[in-house]
């Protein structure tokens, strides 16, 4: 038996036409993986390229221009970047809190801040400077001496030291008091001795701008009240500031009828 000669299963192509594909090719090429992305995140994808600096310069110089490079870009605007004034309320009350917060820093930077205690007399406020004051005392014993200058209530024993205690609502022309549990002696060095003072009541030691320091009316102002260095205006009150040397300092003698009734 005779065989027959084997055909190939596939046909060959007849002249013209085109020859089919090869097996597990395709006629388009493979699509790119990201054909599916938008631009903008196939731009995105991108490596970054790195900055250039230049080898020297100042720092804020070289973030200015990166900054600024930054924008052209398209990224977010720095903050002190000048905006058009559109008049809006929230940007302008911004605005001048900047403003109130600058004029407090250059106020503080120019104060001349000194420190003061503030006292009582007779219903009034007083203040001295904390320099020359050593110590505030509560009051045990004032021993009174006779014949003593006008001011003076008398003396009290100071850790065995024998101290003169100037009565400070005599000494600026006010009646003398009584003597309770608030009254307090305040002691100063002056003149390189130890003074005590006696005050109505101590309140506390406060700070005070010297710039805002008036000073006193000169129609009240006479060789007996020279004492009075300047007036504060502490909120609503009325503070006198006192000059320790000068409010110890006796020019002229009172009447002897002052000095008898005072006694």
């Amino acid at each position: 038996m005779s065989r027959q000669p084997r055909q190939d299963s596939q046909q060959k192509p007849a002249p013209g036409d085109k020859a089919p594909a090869a097996s597990g090719s395709s006629e388009n090429p493979p699509p790119d993986d990201n054909s599916g992305l938008p631009d903008s995140a196939t731009a995105s994808s991108a490596k970054p390229k790195p900055t250039k600096l230049p080898a020297f310069g100042f720092a804020s110089d070289l973030l200015t221009e990166k900054t600024s490079t930054t924008d052209t870009a398209g990224s977010a605007a720095p903050i002190d970047a000048v905006w058009p004034d559109d008049g809006g309320a929230i940007f302008d009350f911004a605005d001048t809190l900047s403003a109130a917060e600058k004029d407090e820093e250059r106020r503080i930077a120019e104060a001349r801040i000194t420190t003061w205690i503030s006292f009582d007399l007779a219903g009034e406020t007083f203040a001295l400077p904390v320099e020359p004051v050593r110590e505030v005392l509560r009051i045990h014993n004032i021993t009174r001496v006779p014949h003593a200058p006008h001011p003076i209530r008398g003396v009290t024993n100071l850790r065995g030291r024998v101290i003169p205690v100037i009565d400070l609502r005599r000494r600026v022309g006010l009646q003398e008091g009584e003597i309770d549990r608030l009254a307090r002696i305040i002691i100063v060095a002056s003149r390189g001795r130890l003074i005590g003072l006696l005050v109505d009541q101590v309140h506390h030691v406060m700070h005070l701008d010297l710039n805002l320091v008036q000073p006193p009316p000169d129609d009240v102002m006479t060789l007996q009240s020279d004492y009075i260095s300047g007036v504060y205006h502490l909120g609503d009150e009325l503070l006198l500031l006192l000059d320790v040397d000068r409010a110890l300092t006796i020019r002229d003698e009172p009447p002897k009828a002052q000095i008898s009734g005072a006694a």
